[in-house]
């Protein structure tokens, strides 16, 4: 969003949109391409200060704060610290000058590794590029009520006491969240999205399972469901939670559970089989909350 008096948030707000619009696999490129964390300290005409932290290192993601430690909060150490007024931000982007003359005439102030500061006006031109290629960020007013429109209250945490299914998907997390390899080779043979409604003592409860090549430790497994977690289903699966325990334990296999009415699916029932495949490369004991 826009901060009054700092033109050149807009730079940063359109960094945050690439950023939030590509694809998992698309932004793990682009961390790639530049492999560094960098923090600016923007001070407008009037002397007031706002920061940024671009992390283009780890999880592709930008904050900011009225101050350094504030916008720093869950990013990793900045690879470099850049000093610059607003105006001279704005020219960089732009192309109207480079970080490298500014410094030179000591408008601009590095820390850290200098020579990131040389690929500035690549990442800026790179990702100005891929912006006019994604359709504008929602406005404020539009973001809200998309929000209002998908939301279904606060979602639950992936482990929801009385739901001993939700263990099941805990293990898929801990299974494929810390190693990139298996999680990557999962990701190809299944290559489908997840919706996983269980009917439990507090009713329907839901999961995603995002279960596509590109996606990461961090969003393979969501609470919510694929509406709040703005994800497109390719089946959602609803069942009762201990059937899903039973699925999830080879009990229960998912083409007697679909005969049987124990297993309702919406889209392609076909991807409950998949699904049953990554539950066998994670069984294990199901503990009882």
């Amino acid at each position: 969003m826009p901060i009054a008096d700092f033109a050149s948030s807009a730079i940063i707000d359109q960094l945050t949109h690439v950023l939030n619009a590509l694809s998992a696999e698309d932004r793990k490129k682009e961390i790639n391409k530049t492999k560094a964390v960098y923090a600016f300290e923007v001070a407008n005409a009037g002397g007031k200060k706002h920061y940024f932290v671009v992390d283009l290192k780890q999880a592709g993601k930008v904050t900011d704060g009225a101050t350094e430690a504030k916008a720093a909060q869950g990013q990793p150490k900045p690879d470099i610290s850049i000093a610059i007024s607003d105006d001279i931000f704005v020219k960089i982007s732009e192309g109207k000058t480079t970080a490298a003359s500014e410094f030179m005439s000591g408008k601009v102030k590095i820390k850290g590794n200098m020579m990131l500061g040389m690929k500035l006006e690549p990442i800026l031109k790179r990702f100005k590029s891929l912006a006019e290629t994604l359709p504008p960020p929602p406005s404020p007013v539009a973001a809200t009520a998309a929000a209002a429109s998908t939301s279904e209250g606060p979602k639950q945490d992936i482990v929801v006491k009385g739901y001993n299914g939700s263990l099941v998907i805990a293990q898929i997390l801990k299974a494929f969240g810390s190693d990139d390899a298996k999680r990557e080779a999962a990701l190809k043979k299944t290559n489908a999205i997840f919706q996983i409604d269980l009917n439990g003592p507090e009713g329907i409860k839901s999961w995603v399972l995002n279960l596509k090549p590109g996606a990461s430790a961090t969003d393979i497994v969501m609470s919510g469901t694929a509406a709040q977690n703005k994800k497109a289903a390719g089946a959602t699966l609803i069942l009762n939670d201990a059937d899903f325990v039973d699925l999830a334990s080879g009990k229960l296999t998912g083409q007697s559970a679909f005969m049987g009415g124990k297993l309702k699916s919406k889209g392609n029932i076909m991807l409950a089989l998949k699904l049953e495949s990554v539950l066998k490369a994670v069984k294990g004991p199901v503990a009882k909350l």
